[in-house]
């Protein structure tokens, strides 16, 4: 039985621009990328990147929240997007069975997209949770346009939760059944 139940990913969205324009909340679209630069640079994944970088990255980046419970990656279904998160924490799922918690800096799917493959794994958030997400296409092109970053996220790839869930899923199984 999953640890969490399936709910439908219901999250508030807003994207980023770059002009002037003024939001509804009174700040500028200058004010929000100047703020996700901000937040940018706290992520040891963009240490380093210049302001300039950091300000053309957030053109492809959209902010989303989740509440606890929100289905923010489904298991054996295209991935469509790279997540990093900014706040909160997030589940890893295989089967219904926890694999581990994300925390805020961490993102997932970085193997998926370089590969083409099915997401292995669900990842639920376990808390209220902000979090950076780029369409596959912009992920896509990173390397070429962001070349420091891209080196990261082929590194991530290697390591990431989407490509060890299979491994460590078969190493808890094997634990819980004794053959370990």
């Amino acid at each position: 039985m999953p640890l969490i139940p399936s709910l439908s990913l219901t999250t508030t969205t807003t994207t980023t621009a770059t002009s002037n324009t003024t939001t509804s909340a009174g700040s500028t679209a200058s004010d929000e990328v100047a703020f996700l630069v901000a937040q940018l640079r706290q992520l040891d994944l963009f240490e380093g990147a210049s302001t300039s970088e950091l300000q053309d990255l957030t053109r492809v980046l959209t902010s989303v929240t989740a509440q606890p419970g929100e289905i923010l990656e489904r298991q054996d279904r295209p991935v469509r997007h790279w997540q990093v998160l900014l706040a909160g924490h997030a589940l890893v799922q295989r089967d219904g069975s926890a694999l581990g918690l994300l925390g805020p800096g961490e993102s997932w799917s970085e193997h998926s997209l370089f590969s083409g493959q099915r997401s292995p794994i669900s990842v639920v958030a376990f808390s209220p949770l902000t979090l950076l997400t780029v369409s596959r296409r912009a992920f896509l092109a990173l390397p070429s346009t962001h070349p420091t970053l891209g080196e990261r996220l082929r590194t991530r790839s290697a390591t990431s939760a989407d490509r060890l869930a299979l491994p460590v899923y078969r190493a808890l199984r094997a634990m819980e059944e004794g053959r370990w």
